[in-house]
């Protein structure tokens, strides 16, 4: 009971200070958006990464950006003041696309920092199997720093020995509340564990420092692509500003009569499609200077977990009745279209009936694959949970205390089976209706690993642990690379922004030429 009220006012504590965090954050965007257009502003901010910013820097990065704006009007024929706008829009977009650079290299020394940390104390504790003296060998490791500081403070917070309700998480806490990363919870919590129950931790460490090990080189490969997709984006902006380029000196090659260059159409489209492209290049200048350390998931829990309930919900039959309902109106429709004579009318509103008949068999495929990949892609992480609270409780309390903090997709199934093992604890029956209805081969031999952790021996459970830890470590590097492929989808649908701003401009400009072309065939 003493270890489960820790957890909570852990939790609650860290719920106190996310909430001071977004303070904070909301303070800092009431400066207006004009905040970064200061060049001194723009200085401190950049200062607060660890970096020097000078205004010599910043005076030649805007001359550059007008310049190109100038030079690209020019090229496109650009009347002048459509290239103020343009060069205003690049003078707009410089100041986040410096800061952009500069949170880019803070993040990955964010990273860094965070990865050589776990490392190191990891490797001290298991010799000493103290979080104090573990801290102060990591501690020497950073010559300087704000991970240094962070380690210094934890330090002193110890020595002092004054706290609210938990001495090691709270002083542990001030290192997670400066770097938001879900691994850094995981170690400590066992850390702590261990601190206060003792026990051979080994096997434990040598987990986390196998899960580190495959967390760090899937967020470096993340990176990688992320920045060979950048490339992508660019190289995509190059040929299809040269093929705009190309067409645009066809029509200046034109007779006069015949010209577009100076339709109003024309150049509005253009300067459109030139301060697309302005956007184009920060959007994916900004998917780098992204967290290295956390994930953005947005409004995925609450989309998850309605699509979750969805496929724990279906009904078929009542499914199917509203699609023939549905359906059987848009045939009805159709019917009485083509009594009217109205066959196009009477084809479209057929066609329609007949997606509707099956929408419900759509709608449930699409909910039902979101969830079991979103399963492939957390199951393993909660798995990692469970062999390490396993170090120190057995099977029904370790499902009992990852459930507050589950992902939306194992939340419930979690509270199933807990529920389920409090009225038959000795029963295989709650481990294999576990997520039963996704029929997974992985979900399903763990549970069946953890109803024999559960019925064996310690002796024989440490071994069943072993064997699971192998087992997840294959899972566990699948996983990170489907949260890579997540993490992705951004910047690579970027790759096709520029393909469609150019074919749109280019539409216009074919339309404003035939156009004038059929104008010039009737006055003549």
């Amino acid at each position: 009971m003493m270890i489960e009220a820790e957890g909570y006012d852990r939790r609650e504590m860290k719920s106190r200070k996310k909430m001071e965090r977004k303070q904070r954050g909301k303070g800092q965007s009431s400066k207006g958006i004009g905040y970064l257009f200061h060049p001194g502003d723009l200085q401190k901010q950049i200062d607060s990464f660890g970096y020097s910013f000078s205004m010599g820097k910043y005076v030649l990065f805007l001359l550059a950006a007008i310049a190109g704006a100038v030079g690209c009007g020019t090229l496109f024929s650009l009347r002048w003041y459509y290239v103020a706008l343009l060069a205003a829009a690049c003078a707009f977009s410089l100041p986040f696309l410096i800061l952009d650079g500069y949170k880019q290299m803070y993040e990955h020394k964010r990273f860094l920092d965070v990865s050589d940390y776990l490392e190191q104390i990891l490797y001290s504790f298991r010799m000493s199997q103290k979080i104090l003296s573990a801290l102060q060998d990591t501690q020497s490791l950073f010559a300087e720093g704000r991970m240094r500081q962070m380690i210094g403070q934890a330090i002193s917070y110890i020595e002092k020995g004054k706290y609210e309700r938990d001495l090691y998480g709270e002083a542990l806490g001030i290192i997670e509340q400066e770097y938001e990363s879900s691994r850094l919870p995981a170690v400590h919590e066992y850390l702590r564990t261990v601190e206060n129950n003792g026990g051979d931790c080994k096997d434990a460490i040598d987990l986390l420092l196998q899960d580190k090990a495959i967390w760090t080189e899937n967020v470096m490969l993340l990176q990688e692509d992320k920045k060979s997709a950048r490339i992508r984006v660019v190289f995509s902006l190059a040929v299809t500003m040269a093929m705009a380029l190309v067409f645009h000196s066809v029509y200046r090659s034109m007779p006069e009569r015949y010209s577009i260059i100076e339709n109003p159409a024309t150049q509005i489209s253009t300067l459109l499609y030139l301060l697309l492209n302005v956007w184009i290049f920060s959007r994916a200048n900004r998917e780098l200077a992204g967290s290295w350390l956390k994930r953005e998931e947005g409004g995925e829990e609450q989309k998850l977990a309605s699509y979750y309930k969805m496929v724990a919900s279906y009904n078929e039959k009542a499914e199917r009745r509203k699609s023939w309902c549905m359906g059987g109106a848009f045939f009805l429709g159709a019917a009485l279209i083509g009594m009217a004579g109205r066959h196009f009318g009477m084809v479209a509103l057929a066609g329609i009936g007949v997606l509707l008949l099956n929408q419900h068999k759509m709608g449930y495929r699409v909910a039902f694959d979101r969830v079991v990949r979103e399963i492939n892609r957390v199951f393993p992480m909660w798995l990692m949970e469970m062999a390490l609270l396993l170090q120190g409780n057995n099977v029904q309390v370790s499902i009992e205390k990852t459930i507050g903090h589950a992902p939306a997709v194992l939340k419930d199934e979690l509270q199933e089976m807990s529920d389920s093992l409090k009225r038959k604890p000795d029963s295989i029956e709650p481990y294999l209706d576990f997520l039963s209805r996704f029929r997974l081969s992985a979900v399903l031999s763990s549970m069946k690993m953890l109803y024999a952790i559960s019925e064996s021996g310690s002796g024989d459970a440490q071994y069943q642990i072993r064997v699971l830890v192998e087992r997840n470590s294959k899972m566990m590097d699948k996983s990170e690379k489907l949260s890579n492929e997540k993490s992705l989808a951004g910047i690579n649908s970027i790759f096709y922004l520029p393909q469609i701003t150019v074919s749109l401009q280019t539409m216009v400009n074919m339309v404003v030429f035939m156009l004038m072309f059929l104008g010039q065939l009737n006055l003549s």
